[in-house]
């Protein structure tokens, strides 16, 4: 019944992932919303699933959305970054559950590296296009104001990736919350 429930919430946040990816892509909304949930796998059923997420919702990404197989990596690096999170806080408190602070942190450590990540891929294979219209918007945004493609490139894809994880820390925060005592 575990592996069912396991498997069947996977797909769920897939979906989510994806569905969330097209419609900020569909809204010309700043953000990426393609790993609104793959924290709250990773927190709730670990590593492998959490990376199953990330590869199947980027997957779908390339296939329906025309997305870059290549911002995959990002995606992986969220779950790996909060697993270390999640493994360092459980090392360091083996009877608590995880808190909050161990959701923010994994948050803020995957949008940096995200940033990193996505930005040099953007730059160096895309020519600071992401082919995501609205994340795209931002950096030119910017550009208007600061006529420095690397400056621009950098700074909106750090702000828009730590704006998208702190969402998805906090929604997967909730989600852990509710079912981390059904599912431990």
């Amino acid at each position: 019944m575990r592996k069912f429930f396991i498997f069947l919430y996977t797909m769920i946040c897939i979906s989510v992932n994806y569905l969330g990816a097209k419609g900020a892509a569909s809204a010309y909304f700043p953000l990426y919303l393609d790993s609104i949930m793959t924290i709250s796998v990773v927190a709730l059923f670990g590593l492998i699933p959490g990376i199953f997420c990330a590869v199947s919702t980027n997957m779908l990404m390339v296939l329906f959305m025309g997305s870059s197989p290549l911002y995959t990596i990002c995606h992986v690096t969220t779950a790996v970054i909060a697993w270390l999170s999640f493994m360092h806080f459980k090392n360091r408190n083996p009877d608590k559950e995880l808190s909050i602070n161990s959701f923010l942190w994994a948050g803020f450590f995957a949008a940096i590296s995200n940033s990193i990540l996505g930005n040099i891929i953007t730059d160096k294979v895309y020519g600071a296009l992401t082919g995501l219209p609205q994340a795209d918007t931002v950096a030119q945004a910017f550009f208007t104001a600061v006529h420095n493609r690397i400056f621009c490139i950098y700074t909106s894809g750090f702000i828009q990736n730590l704006t998208d994880k702190m969402l998805s820390t906090a929604i997967s925060f909730i989600l852990y919350k509710k079912l981390e005592k059904k599912f431990p």
